[in-house]
C-alpha cells in the first residue's frame, strides 16, 4: 500500500466520531497529567486534543444566524 492509498484509507476510517472519541481521550489524558504532574509539557497533548474534539463537530452547529 503506497502513501496516498494509506492517507485515504486513514481518512476513511477517522470519521467525525472517532476524532470526538481521540480528542476526548488526549483532553481526559491532559487533564489527569497535568494534574498529577504538573511540572511535564502537557500542552503537546491538549493542542490536538482540542483541535481534533472542535474539528469533529458538524458546521451547522457553529452557524447559529
Amino acid at each position: 500500500m503506497g502513501l496516498r492509498e494509506g492517507h485515504k484509507a486513514f481518512q476513511e476510517w477517522f470519521t467525525p466520531r472517532c476524532r470526538r472519541r481521540a480528542g476526548g481521550t488526549l483532553l481526559f489524558i491532559w487533564a489527569v497529567g497535568s494534574s498529577l504532574y504538573p511540572g511535564e509539557h502537557w500542552i503537546y497533548v491538549m493542542i490536538p486534543g482540542m483541535m481534533w474534539f472542535m474539528t469533529a463537530w458538524p458546521p451547522e452547529l457553529h452557524d447559529k444566524r
